[in-house]
């Protein structure tokens, strides 16, 4: 459940990143290799969280994104 509610937060904020959030998945995968190679497994672990949960929280954004209405026109 905690996971769930996790990514559903994550996807909210990825709705609202538009075209970088591509550009944060790839920090976030970076910012894991870092960690993988500095040895700092306990701070890696959120990263590669992340990514793995990358599909996920993905799919869950465009869900959201249908939900908001578009507005056309006022005039």
């Amino acid at each position: 459940m905690q996971d769930d509610v996790g990514n559903q937060g994550a996807a909210n904020l990825l709705s609202q990143l538009g075209t970088i959030g591509e550009a944060a998945r790839e920090l976030a995968y970076r910012l894991y290799n870092i960690c993988d190679r500095k040895g700092w497994a306990a701070e890696g672990v959120a990263y590669n969280s992340l990514v793995i949960s990358w599909p996920e929280i993905s799919r869950l954004a465009a869900e959201t994104e249908e939900k908001i209405p578009l507005q056309v026109a006022l005039f």
